[in-house]
């Protein structure tokens, strides 16, 4: 059985983290209705900017951590990110990559069209978006923000999924002494905790098997944090 790294398990942790992010940018960008005001308009951009700037940095994440990604993700995820009239999955990709580089780096403002259907905000993609040497151009591969991003839900999560488990990481065990030892060392390190507390857990023992049952539980969320999103259009209320 695989024995993961420190650097590893906090790599899929992090991961977890972004996946479930970006399902809370979703769900709070979806529950935006027309009239909008000022604060609606604002917030309705932030979280479908949040949507891209967390899909995008679980990818990076993943494409760096080559240990993790025998059958590798990379050319898994253009062979899928594939649709009819875009086959091209390495520049679907590189679409929204350079979506989200827009948002960070040059404040694009991805919700600035909007169709309206019924009282909901059908935002329309961004048409194309240069890289940021501006030599190259990247076409949206739906007209509305929507269906780019349930196109990515049919695609990124279960790519990282198959790669985790080709790899056999839900089946891999931690170092639980190392665990515990690294535990020991966030709590000799932390700047929040008073001295005094920092004593009482440093003098309370941390049993291996805790380490083990935590990660445990990570792996099991971050299985969740893989599902894909819904991505479509909420039912009229």
């Amino acid at each position: 059985m695989t024995t993961l790294s420190i650097a590893n398990r906090d790599m899929l942790y992090s991961l977890s983290w972004y996946m479930y992010a970006r399902q809370t940018a979703l769900r709070a960008a979806l529950s935006f209705r027309t009239p909008l005001s000022v604060t609606d308009q604002t917030d309705m951009r932030v979280h479908y900017s949040g949507y891209f700037l967390n899909v995008l940095a679980a990818i990076v994440l993943f494409r760096e951590t080559t240990t993790l990604q025998p059958n590798k993700f990379e050319a898994q995820l253009y062979s899928r990110l594939v649709f009819d009239g875009f086959q091209d999955g390495e520049a679907n990709y590189s679409y929204i990559r350079e979506l989200r580089n827009a948002v960070v780096h040059r404040g694009l403002d991805i919700t600035s069209a909007v169709h309206v259907d019924g009282n909901f905000p059908m935002i329309l993609a961004e048409p194309k978006v240069k890289n940021q040497k501006r030599r190259k151009t990247f076409v949206a591969f739906d007209k509305y923000l929507l269906h780019v991003i349930a196109k990515c839900e049919s695609v990124v999560g279960s790519v990282m999924l198959d790669c985790l488990n080709a790899a056999g990481i839900f089946e891999a065990s931690i170092d639980a002494q190392a665990a515990v030892a690294a535990y020991r060392e966030a709590v000799e390190q932390s700047h929040a905790m008073p001295e005094g507390i920092k004593a009482m857990a440093l003098a309370t023992e941390f049993k291996p098997e805790w380490a083990v049952a935590a990660h445990g539980s990570a792996m099991a969320k971050l299985r969740g944090a893989l599902a894909p999103c819904n991505a479509t259009k909420p039912s009229a209320s």
